[in-house]
């Protein structure tokens, strides 16, 4: 069983419905070989934060689909929020993973957040009761 392999590229931020909300838009790609079935998503940072939802996605190996989220943030202009994850629980060759996509997100100024995806790193869902 191998892990599965994804990027997380950055396509679009625009202002959301409630204050402080944007919503941001990836490409979230499946690199690896084999099919990949999302099931939850978040952004569970205090300062750049989106509440879990469902997320019921299959993708191909080498197919891509937009994940939007509507962001709560709080970064001041020319500010930089670090340590900002979006986290995807996926199955994955019979097994459940949990994809962390690691985040800077800045702010140049205008009052609009940034993110870029700075690492990708996957667990598999209780890899640390086995013994």
């Amino acid at each position: 069983m191998s892990a599965p392999r994804i990027t997380l590229e950055p396509l679009g931020v625009t202002r959301g419905a409630a204050p402080a909300s944007w919503l941001v838009t990836w490409r979230f790609t499946n690199t690896g070989p084999s099919e990949l079935r999302g099931s939850t998503v978040g952004a569970p940072h205090g300062r750049f934060r989106a509440a879990d939802r469902d997320w019921p996605v299959a993708l191909a190996q080498g197919a891509s689909t937009e994940l939007a989220l509507e962001i709560r943030c709080d970064a001041q202009p020319g500010s930089e929020i670090e340590n900002a994850f979006v986290i995807v629980t996926a199955d994955h060759e019979g097994a459940t993973w949990r994809i962390l996509a690691r985040l800077r997100v800045r702010d140049d100024g205008d009052g609009v957040p940034r993110p870029v995806t700075e690492r990708i790193d996957v667990q598999e869902v209780g890899f640390s009761g086995r013994g």
